[in-house]
């Protein structure tokens, strides 16, 4: 097995899996290790689903009765199949998902975050420290999900923080991913299509670059990762066959962007930025 670990940070079960899922399926094969740590796969403390909850968790249809924890642990255990179907080692952070903090409606999981649910921080930093990572894929928070954005935030301050265990002072190189389905359901085309704001937590001295990984050979291998969260495919695409039809949509149009085949694209963050241009069809990882 190499030496070289990869940590995914997912807001929610199955984010890695969409978005990831191509490049995670590559590493595996080339036995790189994986550790991927789900933030927001927490139950909060109520008895009872909402109405609201049981249909922003993907669960509207379900015409039994589900707690919180039911739902949630279902979620885990999708999350426990997908990382054991590669062998990789998936982590539980544990932090209650934002329909349980008190955000209720599209505007408000869209919307900004309450000054009094900060970004997890902590976590971030925690899993840098016992992970010692060498390469730490963080979500660029296309479609503004509020969990979405505070593990970006979360990502950004130890990109900025310089402290022990930060990425800086663990020589970690840290890279954004696209989050999907949002990117497919937005037609996002790069840097220019986030918000205004987006990119303000970063330092000033960082900029970030286009790398390309081509999927053509795994992205059969990333449908199955993704059937395992069967719970969600209905809520994100309808049906399976949309499901595989967005996968294969989108990875083609991000490869075509970059004059390549089928591929998954991410944003290396780099300390002298320079004007982003696709830097050829090489994984972020060096894996080529």
């Amino acid at each position: 097995m190499s030496d070289t670990t990869h940590l995914f940070l997912s807001p929610h079960a199955d984010d890695v899996a969409l978005s990831c899922g191509g490049l995670v399926a590559r590493l595996r094969a080339r036995h790189e290790n994986v550790v991927i740590a789900t933030f927001f796969g927490g139950a909060g403390s109520l008895a009872q689903l909402t109405p609201y909850q049981r249909e922003a968790l993907g669960f509207g249809e379900r015409r039994v009765t589900l707690s919180p924890t039911d739902v949630m642990e279902e979620r885990a255990r999708e999350d426990r199949a997908y990382a054991a179907a590669l062998d990789a080692r998936m982590v539980g952070v544990g932090l209650p998902d934002a329909v349980f903090r008190g955000y209720e409606g599209e505007a408000a999981l869209m919307g900004e975050a309450r000054p009094d649910d900060p970004a997890p921080a902590s976590a971030v930093a925690e899993l840098l420290h016992t992970v010692k990572p060498e390469v730490a894929y963080v979500p660029l928070s296309i479609g503004g999900h509020v969990d979405h954005r505070q593990v970006f935030h979360a990502g950004a301050s130890e990109l900025a923080g310089g402290r022990a265990g930060s990425f800086s002072s663990l020589a970690c190189r840290l890279v954004f991913y696209e989050d999907f389905p949002y990117a497919w359901w937005s037609d996002f085309r790069g840097l220019e299509n986030l918000r205004p704001d987006q990119l303000a937590d970063l330092p000033p001295s960082i900029g970030l670059t286009p790398e390309y990984v081509l999927v053509d050979d795994w992205l059969d291998r990333k449908l199955k990762g993704i059937r395992a969260y069967s719970s969600q495919i209905r809520r994100l695409f309808g049906s399976e066959a949309e499901m595989e039809r967005a996968v294969r949509e989108r990875a083609e149009k991000v490869g075509e962007a970059g004059g390549f085949g089928p591929a998954e694209r991410f944003w290396r963050a780099e300390s002298h930025p320079r004007p982003s241009q696709a830097t050829g069809p090489r994984p972020p990882t060096g894996a080529s």
